[in-house]
């Protein structure tokens, strides 16, 4: 009887691995899509830079990791992260064509790069949003120079960061928006806008042409929302062949209205619709106290889920971290295979300011925080050694109550800038999750 012969499989050239302690992650520019990785499935990857089959794999994870792999489950791996584009059958690959860049290795006693760095261009809006949580100046003195955000995109290529995540203020009222764009694309980090959509237009695609990786226009609230603009907006966008998507922040006031509201968002050809929880933030203290979610409203959110996503048959619909709780009681590869991976502040995500100025966390304020500025130091100095982070990465680990000994922490961890707000507790449990304490305990 023949051996059946196994499908040679390399890794897509665009795929970048960043490699952590307990695994790592995945990431493919083309649709900026994350896929959280065990530490088996990184070292499995990172073997694809030349064509192997899941039995030669099979043989070096064996070797390494001192236990047995079959050849079927290396098999389905490789066949389901081939469905999402991370890797690809040998053939259809050209020989030599993988970046060497794209297989981020591991730093001894260095932390892993952030996957994400979220910098705000500017300080400034053309609306003024009630739910907004950047306290906008009314001129755009004392930003960063465009020069130092050029160099601090180096910083981020030379480390490995996958994204960077434009915001403002109103990002495309800057100058500094088209050079940005076009500077982190040419050094192969990814950059996505978070913008109102009022100020897109054919001349702003025209100077990021081929730069962007995903535009998201912001729905807030959803309560007033210009519908007929975001439409538009939205035509131009196809029309251009630009890949954009929306933010809906998920209220008390609008959960009844998600169906609808989504139904409404595929209509417009997004590839993804981001779902985010209120968060809370000095100017927007009445806002979130009418509208932030309750228990009650998340257990409700996380069993509408699943009826929802049948609609997203060709998009994604996704949520930020402060929502990793809906996904309660799944089994880790699915929370793998979805990217889920919680609180990511401090360890895969970083927020540069306006001013310079480095944070852990877009919404967590205050000197205990910052964690220093970039016009003195560089950010890799900031991101691998400086104290703030150091903390952050050692604390975030001591969450108590509930949220401390819930079997599903890892892939969560709450919202830490809620608790800060609710208990001055940044390391507070997050009730407002909907898992109810016999849950925790089954977990």
């Amino acid at each position: 009887m023949g051996t059946a012969t196994l499908t040679a499989w390399r890794l897509n050239p665009q795929t970048r691995l960043r490699r952590a302690s307990s695994g790592g992650a995945a990431f493919l520019p083309e649709t900026a899509t994350t896929v959280e990785l065990d530490e088996e499935a990184v070292a499995a990857l990172a073997m694809l830079s030349t064509a192997r089959t899941a039995r030669d794999i099979r043989r070096s994870l064996i070797e390494r990791f001192r236990r047995n792999f079959t050849v079927a489950e290396i098999e389905i791996l490789l066949r389901d992260l081939g469905e999402q584009g991370f890797v690809a059958e040998a053939r259809n690959v050209p020989a030599g064509s993988i970046n060497r860049q794209s297989i981020i290795h591991d730093a001894q006693s260095l932390p892993p790069p952030p996957e994400s760095v979220h910098l705000q261009i500017n300080n400034v809006c053309n609306l003024r949003c009630p739910s907004c949580y950047v306290g906008l100046s009314e001129d755009d003195d004392g930003s960063l120079p465009l020069e130092r955000i050029l160099s601090l995109i180096d910083e981020c290529a030379e480390m490995g960061v996958f994204q960077l995540a434009l915001g403002g203020g109103e990002p495309l009222m800057s100058p500094k928006f088209a050079p940005v764009v076009r500077h982190a694309r040419e050094r192969g980090v990814v950059p996505n806008v978070t913008t109102n959509g009022w100020l897109i237009t054919e001349e702003l695609l025209d100077e990021t042409a081929g730069g962007l990786g995903e535009l998201r226009m912001s729905l807030n609230d959803a309560v007033s929302l210009n519908k007929t603009l975001i439409e538009e907006k939205a035509a131009l966008l196809r029309a251009r062949g630009v890949r954009f998507g929306f933010n809906l922040i998920v209220t008390r006031q609008n959960l009844d209205r998600l169906s609808e509201l989504l139904l409404w968002a595929i209509e417009q050809g997004a590839a993804t619709v981001n779902l985010i929880r209120p968060k809370p933030a000095p100017g927007n203290d009445q806002w979130y106290r009418r509208n932030a979610i309750t228990p009650a409203d998340s257990a409700r959110l996380a069993e509408a889920l699943p009826q929802l996503e049948p609609l997203f048959a060709k998009m994604n619909l996704t949520v930020d971290c402060a929502f990793s709780f809906l996904f309660h009681g799944w089994p880790v590869e699915k929370l793998r295979a979805r990217g889920v991976a919680g609180c990511a502040m401090g360890e895969r995500f970083a927020t540069v300011k306006w001013n310079g100025d480095v944070y852990p966390c877009s919404h967590l304020r205050g000197a205990e925080f910052n964690a220093g500025n970039v016009r003195d130091k560089s950010f890799r100095e900031i991101w691998q050694s400086g104290q703030v982070f150091v903390r952050v990465r050692q604390e975030i680990n001591q969450i108590s109550g509930s949220c401390g000994v819930c079997g599903h922490n890892p892939f969560c961890k709450g919202c830490r800038a809620v608790t800060q707000h609710q208990f001055g507790n940044w390391l507070a449990a997050d009730y407002d999750c909907g898992v109810t304490p016999a849950d925790v305990l089954k977990c």
